[in-house]
C-alpha cells in the first residue's frame, strides 16, 4: 500500500518513527556499498519474496519456497559474484526437472510459475538497486554510483508523496478504480511533477551540509536527469498498481506487518520494483552512464 492509500492519523507517527530509524541504516550502508549494502539488499528482497509467497498461499498458490528462495538469493548475489550465474541455471533445471515426478493434482506447472515469479518479482528486479550501486565504468565513480542509488530512492518516493497529497486535495478522476480506488489521474500527474522537481534540485543545487562540492547529479546531462525523473514518476506508480492488483486478488490490505505503520516491505518498495531496473537499463544502454 502506498502513501496514496488513506491511513489513520495514529499510523502517521509510526510511519515517521520507522523511517527515522531505518533511513540512516539504509543510507549508511548505501554509502559503504559493496557487500554491506549487498547483504542489506539481499535480506530485504528475500523478506519481500517471502511476503509474495505468503500472498500466493492465501490465493491457493503452490510455490516451492526453498528452491524459490535459493533462486532469488542467487539472482541478487550474482551481481556481486558473477560466477554464480551457472548455479542460477542449475536451480531452474531442478525446478523443471521436478515436474515429471509430481502428481498432476499438485499442478506442477502452476507450482513452477509461482516459484519463479516470486524469485523474479520482486527479488531479481529489486536487485537492480544493488546493480546501480556497484556499477563501474570510466564515466562513473563510486561516489557517483552512490548518488545515483540515493537519487533513485528520492525520485521514487517523491512521486509517491506528491501523488498522495495532490490526489488528496485535488483528485477527482479515478486512475484505476477496480485496482486502487483512491488513486487519481490528478495524483499521478502531481507525482510525476514532483519527481521532475526533485530531479531538478538534485541536478542544480549543492548541499554543503553533506560535504558536496557540486550537485548530486552534476555528472549527468540535463536530458538524462529528466528522463530518470520521468521513468520513476511513471513506472513507480505502475509498480504500485501491480502490487495493489496482487493484494486485491487474494483479498488482503497489506503484504505484511514487518514495518510498523507501513505494513509489509513489499508495500514500501512496490514502486521500486519497476523503477530500479528501468533506471539501470536506461543508464547502461541509452545514457551510456556505465559504459
Amino acid at each position: 500500500m502506498a502513501l496514496q492509500d488513506a491511513i489513520p492519523l495514529s499510523n502517521a507517527w509510526l510511519r515517521v518513527l520507522t523511517a527515522v530509524v531505518a533511513a540512516p541504516v539504509v543510507v549508511g550502508l548505501a554509502w559503504v556499498g559493496g557487500w554491506p549494502f549487498g547483504l542489506l539488499v539481499l535480506g530485504g528482497t528475500l523478506l519481500i519474496q517471502w511476503e509474495v509467497y505468503e500472498m500466493m498461499d492465501e490465493g491457493g498458490g503452490k510455490p516451492r519456497r526453498l528452491l524459490g528462495m535459493v533462486l532469488g538469493a542467487l539472482l541478487v548475489l550474482r551481481i556481486l559474484v558473477p560466477a554464480l550465474w551457472p548455479l542460477v541455471v542449475v536451480v531452474v533445471l531442478v525446478l523443471i526437472g521436478r515436474i515429471p515426478f509430481e502428481h498432476v493434482r499438485e499442478e506442477p506447472l502452476v507450482s513452477l510459475a509461482d516459484t519463479v515469479f516470486g524469485a523474479v518479482y520482486p527479488t531479481a528486479l529489486l536487485g537492480y538497486v544493488l546493480q546501480i550501486r556497484v556499477a563501474e565504468g570510466p564515466d562513473v565513480t563510486d561516489d557517483q554510483a552512490f548518488w545515483l542509488t540515493l537519487s533513485l530512492f528520492f525520485l521514487v518516493w517523491a512521486a509517491d508523496i506528491f501523488a498522495y497529497y495532490v490526489g488528496k486535495f485535488f483528485g477527482r478522476r479515478a486512475l484505476a478504480p477496480r485496482v486502487s480506488p483512491n488513486k487519481t489521474w490528478e495524483g499521478a500527474a502531481g507525482g510525476l511533477a514532483g519527481s521532475v522537481a526533485v530531479a531538478i534540485v538534485l541536478r542544480a543545487v549543492t548541499f554543503d551540509f553533506v560535504g558536496q562540492s557540486e550537485p548530486a547529479l552534476a555528472f549527468l546531462a540535463w536530458p538524462n536527469v529528466i528522463m530518470l525523473a520521468l521513468i520513476c514518476g511513471i513506472l513507480g506508480p505502475l509498480g504500485d498498481l501491480a502490487e495493489s492488483k496482487l493484494k486485491r486478488s487474494v483479498s488482503i490490505d497489506d503484504s505484511g506487518t514487518i514495518l510498523p505503520g507501513h505494513g509489509g516491505l513489499l508495500d514500501r518498495f512496490d514502486a521500486m520494483i519497476f523503477a530500479a531496473p528501468a533506471v539501470y537499463l536506461y543508464l547502461e544502454y541509452v545514457a551510456g552512464g556505465f559504459a
